[in-house]
């Protein structure tokens, strides 16, 4: 039996004693050695979660990003906060970095350090154990990585079934868009062919039953709009807002970072959520440029 299972077992003759693990158990008449399937998976950002109350099944995340706005510290941020922090299991497909990359970038956020100087060593003690409490949490973390360039969304589509079907994947994260491929290549206008990879991916995300997160990258002015004067996700591609069940902006240009607090600046994150009407709410969240990771605001 796993040793991590709240199960009652039977004790060796002449053993009177029980645990309080067993008694726990027996008493809320609850298994609490593995992860209750609650339909949803928290984000880890605190703000995040009371907007939109995790990440839901069936539902297709799209998370619009600019060039060198902090994609992948995001993604890796998010990966973190739902794998080595709360233990769910994440799929990611990267056609841009290879899985040795996203490993190095991960290492190096949640330790702080550069990979050269976790090669050079040269700890104390204490610094040691905590470096490599660090780094066990990450390899035991339930983090799949498929880093196949330019990947048809059909193959994408067969892989995330089978991830679900033989790891259990809670939720499956993509970067990014504009990097995948489809059977209509070449046939469609570029709209009309993403248009078509992101309803393929609704249908993913309908058939799985899993949150499906889809980052994309937008390049230069959205359709004509100053980004510094205007974040409004209305002036967005049509098909983003259209084939997502919630739509995303990540904004930390010079203009939009705001002092909420004194001596903090806030990143933001807009959001619109179909069903709440397309009204747009904004979430501030911390970027820590030192190790290139995200943060709760407060």
């Amino acid at each position: 039996m796993d040793k991590n299972t709240l199960e009652i077992t039977e004790q060796p003759e002449g053993l009177g004693f029980a645990s309080m693990r067993e008694l726990v158990n027996q008493t809320l008449r609850k298994n609490f050695g593995s992860k209750l399937k609650s339909g949803y998976v928290p984000s880890g950002f605190k703000e995040l979660d009371k907007k939109l109350g995790g990440f839901k099944n069936g539902q297709l995340y799209t998370i619009a990003v600019k060039p060198g706005m902090g994609k992948t510290a995001f993604l890796l941020s998010l990966s973190n906060n739902m794998a080595i922090k709360d233990d769910y299991s994440v799929a990611i497909f990267s056609s841009e970095r290879s899985n040795i990359k996203i490993t190095n970038r991960l290492i190096e956020s949640e330790t702080g350090m550069s990979l050269d100087k976790l090669h050079a060593g040269g700890f104390k003690d204490s610094e040691k154990d905590h470096m490599l409490s660090v780094l066990s949490n990450i390899a035991k973390a339930k983090i799949f990585i498929d880093d196949t360039p330019a990947l048809p969304v059909e193959s994408l589509s067969l892989k995330a079934k089978q991830l679900k079907k033989m790891h259990a994947v809670d939720v499956i994260i993509i970067d990014y868009l504009e990097l995948l491929t489809s059977s209509d290549e070449g046939r469609l206008d570029r709209p009309v062919h993403l248009s078509g990879i992101m309803e393929k991916l609704r249908e993913m995300a309908h058939d799985i039953n899993l949150p499906v997160l889809l980052f994309t990258q937008i390049t230069g002015p959205v359709n004509g709009a100053k980004p510094e004067s205007d974040h409004s996700l209305s002036t967005f591609p049509a098909f983003l807002n259209e084939m997502s069940d919630v739509l995303m902006f990540l904004h930390r240009n010079d203009a939009s970072i705001r002092p909420l607090q004194a001596g903090k600046s806030a990143v933001e994150l807009m959001i619109v959520n179909k069903k709440e009407g397309n009204e747009e709410t904004m979430v501030p969240l911390h970027f820590i440029g030192s190790i290139a990771k995200f943060a709760d605001f407060s």
